[in-house]
C-alpha cells in the first residue's frame, strides 16, 4: 500500500492492521469541509476502525491520518483497500468508489455551513441515493449509523464490463439533468 500523511502526492507505506479500514475523500475544494471530519474524529477516537482520510484544505483532526492531495495511484489502492468509503458528493469520486465495488456513503457540502458555493452536491447527492447508488448522510447519527451497515454489509457484488458501462451511462444521465436542470 502506497499512501502518505505527508503533504507530497508521493506514497508512502500505510501499516495494515486487522482493523477495517476507512477512507474518506473530501475534495480539493478550497471550502473547509470540517463538519465530516469531526463526525469522523468522534468515531476514529473509538478505535474499532483504521481511519485515511484525503482531507484537501480542511485540518486533520489528531486521531485521523491522513493527506491534502492523493495521486490517482494512491486514490486507487485506497479504494482497493477500504472497507467502507466516505466522500462528498463529487460525481467522479463517487463513481470511482462505485466501480471499486462500494456503495460509498456520502455526505454532500452545504453551502449553510460555508462548505461550498451552493447546494449542488446536496441536489445532486440526492438525486444519486433516490437511485440507489449511494447512501446518503446528512447528519452525525446518520454518519455513525451508515459506517455500521457498510462494514456489516461489505462491497456491492462488482459488475462485468457491460453492466458496468450500462451503471456509468446512467449515472452521466442524471449528473447532465441535474446540470441542466433549472
Amino acid at each position: 500500500m502506497s499512501i502518505t500523511t505527508h503533504r507530497s502526492v508521493e506514497p508512502v507505506a500505510l501499516p495494515r492492521q486487522d482493523l477495517p479500514l476507512v477512507v474518506v475523500f473530501v475534495g480539493t475544494d478550497h471550502h473547509p469541509f470540517d463538519r465530516v471530519l469531526g463526525w469522523a474524529d468522534t468515531i476514529a477516537a473509538q478505535g474499532r476502525h483504521r481511519w485515511f482520510v484525503q482531507h484537501g484544505s480542511t485540518s486533520l483532526p489528531g486521531s485521523l491520518e491522513g493527506q491534502g492531495i492523493l495521486s490517482a495511484t494512491a486514490m486507487a489502492e485506497l479504494l482497493e483497500r477500504a472497507d467502507a468509503v466516505v466522500t462528498h458528493a463529487g460525481p467522479g469520486m463517487i463513481m470511482e468508489a462505485r466501480a471499486a465495488g462500494h456503495l460509498p456513503i456520502v455526505v454532500p457540502r452545504d453551502s449553510g455551513l460555508g462548505e461550498h458555493v451552493d447546494d449542488h452536491q446536496l441536489r445532486f447527492a440526492r438525486r444519486v441515493a433516490d437511485s440507489g447508488l449511494v447512501s446518503l448522510v446528512q447528519d452525525q447519527g446518520g454518519f455513525a449509523t451508515a459506517l455500521d451497515q457498510t462494514l456489516r454489509h461489505g462491497r456491492i457484488a462488482r459488475t462485468e464490463d457491460d453492466h458496468a458501462h450500462e451503471a456509468s451511462a446512467r449515472f452521466g444521465r442524471l449528473v447532465d439533468q441535474l446540470v441542466h436542470r433549472r
